[in-house]
């Protein structure tokens, strides 16, 4: 059960009310009374349309007045950081002169959700009825970003149309003309019958369905940077967030950048949904309810705060005097957190969180990190009646989350069960490494690839604790030592290995974080730092980057101007031609070459402009002598390992445009870094015997080439594909390579489109990326332990 997993009566209780409002800021209930517009069309005059309260988004005092832009978000609690996502990408691209009013369509009375595919199905085709039957509204499902301004299409002319969509039946995005659709969706209607039947209700009358500009509804693969203005994350096991993982077995999307970053950024600014000045609709009667809770002794937290030497100390909630209690200790009320004059102390202790709704809980416990400059101790009972909250881990989730701000505080979580038990856990890292003292002592196992060993120094120099690099044969008679590391950073199989055997040696001291592919059990490694090409299945411990953890590493000026004046006669632009060679199952051979060289001499001549070559220590004599052979363009090339001083960097830097063969995932991210046009050079596929079996046994399982329909979408998950990941996280079984993942989540396109536009994913996006990915890795010294 996730954070946010809800009682559903509580949540009805504390999301909904059902009074009367205006409708300049409320919806109206519907008149159902007999010969009312909902008795006419039959609807059951005992069953009451719920008034939902909207979160608005005001428009900046002064602005010229125009309708609210009204969007009704179908939501269910499994899917809460979707939820936050929405609003944030909405509150990033709308216009601040406009007012927006948000429905949260969630938890609805009513409904026979026997059927539905999500909690909200069906919730769509309440509308009508929940707008008061009139004006319009914009419908979407909670799985969704916005990329622009979704007043664009609230105000776009919808002629004599009920609802435009992509398909009478594909309603996931709507712009509903509430008065005429009103007839045909009413809440009764939505409440008892299926999806199926009310959208073929709607398209039956001619010119009620009208058609959607597809740039408003791109699901999954269908994006295009810069043209897309919704991006919807269709396919359930591909979505980044993981909602329900005990329903699959969730892969990496190519495109989970675009959601990752936007809810990296919403943590950076602390942006949260319901927030102090405006609190969720339940949060003074959560506040009642606390108040009334049985009041429990401080002793216990006084203790702890004084043991961690701290002398200040606020008690938040309902807390007893029965420990004599201590005149000089503050002590506010639940609701006293959303005031901004608390004066901040060295500890507070919260008690009777679980008592609110869990809308407001992120906002709540935000404001007890800000105001505990060294502690926070949180008291919470699980399962009681009243609680939202479910389950121990989704305490710790929160914590965790909001403390990933404030990484100078320590916190404590106690949780009692229904059988009286309390679980304690504490994240004192802060205090252990204040002052530079006792920070992670961190090994970098180095292999035999000059790219993954680059990779986990450029990690180990961005972490900022000591490290030491090591080899693996250094370690074989390593014995018993009390100088064991921290933390181990390995990439690939065979350091893997040993960073396991470390593991072991230290009696599980070691913390071990892993790049790429291990070949092992994931569960193995506290982290495990991937990328699409290896279709490693994701897990708790999986981070997914869309690319690998690259580092910059500039020139200085007067190297870069010396290679400038050495290209200064080619006329521009300059395409830099990086090339490598065979890495399985891909193959650069004679015949490849010569392709790329015609393909690539072609754009450049058509470009006005010249190609800069630099081959690899993977790209063979005669693959190099074939490429050069066939380039009829100005030409400057370099043979890898002749005499000479190596050009790449030099063409990162200078480059106007790029080729990469695609097998070079490394080569492509570094291109795709500089924020230039990038053209990928697809290598053909070459597969052995054993491995055409392999590919083939994949394909007809269904684990992979599951796109279907016309418009490209993924198939959903099927109990063979859960079966074949649980083999692969097991180590058991190895997916083949397939780079084209990568591509797509670069943005990068082939020749000789590529070198029109810069790639999809920005550098901007590719830094986030790895800003996450040392997030991930500090977590793993930073995470809370359980206290007996």
């Amino acid at each position: 059960m996730t954070f946010f997993a809800l009682k559903i009566n509580a949540a009805v209780r504390k999301l909904l009310t059902f009074r009367q409002q205006s409708p300049a800021s409320r919806t109206q209930p519907v008149d159902s009374r007999p010969g009312s517009a909902a008795a006419r069309d039959g609807a059951d005059e005992s069953l009451a349309v719920p008034s939902i309260v909207p979160v608005v988004l005001e428009a900046r005092p002064g602005a010229p007045e125009a309708p609210a832009v009204r969007i009704f978000l179908g939501t269910q609690p499994a899917q809460h950081r979707a939820e936050r996502i929405f609003f944030y990408s909405l509150e990033r691209v709308r216009n601040p002169l406009r007012r927006y009013e948000v429905y949260r369509m969630t938890g609805l009375p009513g409904f026979d959700r026997q059927g539905w595919r999500t909690g909200f199905t069906n919730y769509r085709f309440a509308i009508p009825d929940l707008a008061g039957r009139q004006g319009r509204a914009i419908y979407n499902d909670v799985d969704q970003i916005f990329t622009a301004d979704p007043a664009e299409l609230f105000d776009q002319p919808m002629g004599e149309h009920g609802y435009l969509a992509l398909l009478p039946e594909d309603t996931a995005v709507m712009l509903i003309d509430c008065e005429r659709m009103a007839r045909c969706w009413t809440f009764a209607k939505a409440c008892r019958e299926p999806k199926k039947a009310l959208c073929a209700e709607a398209a039956a009358e001619p010119g009620r369905w009208g058609a959607l500009d597809p740039c408003w509804h791109a699901r999954d693969f269908e994006f295009r940077p810069g043209e897309t203005k919704l991006l919807h994350y269709t396919a359930l096991h591909l979505q980044p967030w993981r909602p329900t993982p005990e329903q699959y077995s969730y892969q990496i999307h190519p495109l989970a950048e675009h959601f990752l970053s936007l809810e990296q950024a919403a943590e950076q600014e602390g942006y949260e949904i319901y927030t102090a000045a405006h609190p969720s609709p339940g949060f003074a009667t959560g506040c009642e309810q606390a108040a009334r809770m049985p009041a429990e002794s401080s002793a216990n937290f006084r203790r702890q705060a004084q043991a961690a030497g701290v002398a200040q100390l606020a008690l938040v909630g309902a807390w007893g005097d029965a420990d004599g209690g201590d005149p000089s200790l503050l002590r506010w009320p639940l609701e006293a957190l959303g005031r901004d004059d608390l004066p901040a102390q060295e500890a507070i202790a919260a008690n009777g969180l679980e008592r609110l709704p869990v809308e407001d809980l992120p906002w709540l416990v935000d404001r007890l990190f800000r105001l505990g400059r060294q502690w926070v101790f949180v008291r919470a009972e699980l399962g009681t009646e009243e609680s939202m909250i479910g389950s121990l881990d989704g305490w710790r989730t929160l914590l965790r989350r909001v403390a990933q701000r404030y990484p100078d505080r320590c916190w404590q979580l106690d949780c009692q069960d229904r059988q009286g038990r309390t679980h304690r856990f504490r994240a004192d890292f802060a205090q252990r490494t204040r002052g530079g003292q006792d920070l992670p002592r961190v090994w970098v196992l180095q292999g035999g690839r000059a790219g993954d060993n680059a990779q986990l120094t450029d990690i180990a120099e961005a972490l900022g604790w000591p490290y030491e690099i090591k080899r693996p044969e250094s370690l074989a008679s390593a014995g018993a030592t009390d100088a064991w590391p921290d933390l181990v950073l390995s990439a690939g199989r065979h350091t893997a290995v040993v960073a396991r055997r470390i593991r072991r040696q230290s009696q599980g001291h070691a913390r071990l974080v892993v790049l790429g592919r291990p070949r092992a059990p994931l569960a193995d490694f506290d982290r495990v730092v991937t990328t699409p090409q290896y279709g490693l299945p994701l897990r708790q411990n999986v981070v997914d980057l869309p690319a690998p953890f690259i580092g910059e590493h500039p020139l200085d000026e007067a190297t870069l101007e010396a290679w400038r004046q050495r290209f200064a006669h080619l006329p521009r632009p300059w395409i830099a031609l990086l090339v490598g060679g065979d890495s399985i199952p891909y193959r650069l051979d004679a015949q490849t070459a010569a392709a790329l060289g015609r393909e690539a001499g072609a754009a450049a001549r058509a470009r006005g402009g010249s190609l800069l070559v630099s081959s690899s220590p993977r790209t063979s004599a005669g693959a190099t002598d074939a490429l050069l052979a066939a380039i009829d363009a100005p030409l400057w090339s370099y043979r890898f390992g002749s005499q000479g001083d190596n050009p790449y960097r030099a063409l990162l830097a200078l480059a106007d445009a790029f080729v990469v063969t695609g097998e070079s995932v490394s080569m492509l991210t570094e291109a795709c870094m500089s924020g230039r046009p990038v053209a990928v050079f697809p290598l053909p596929v070459q597969r052995h015997r054993k491995a055409r079996l392999h590919h083939e046994l994949e394909r007809r399982l269904g684990v992979i080439e599951r796109v279907a329909g016309s418009r490209g979408v993924p198939r959903q998950q099927n109990r063979l594909g859960r079966l074949y990941d649980e083999l692969v996280a097991a180590g058991w079984i190895k997916r083949e390579r397939c780079v084209e993942q990568v591509h797509q989540a670069l943005g990068v396109a082939p020749l000789p489109e590529g070198l029109d536009h810069p790639p999809g994913l920005s550098p901007a996006l590719l830094a986030a990326s790895r800003e996450r990915a040392l997030q991930a890795i500090r977590e793993v010294m930073q995470a809370e332990r359980p206290i007996s």
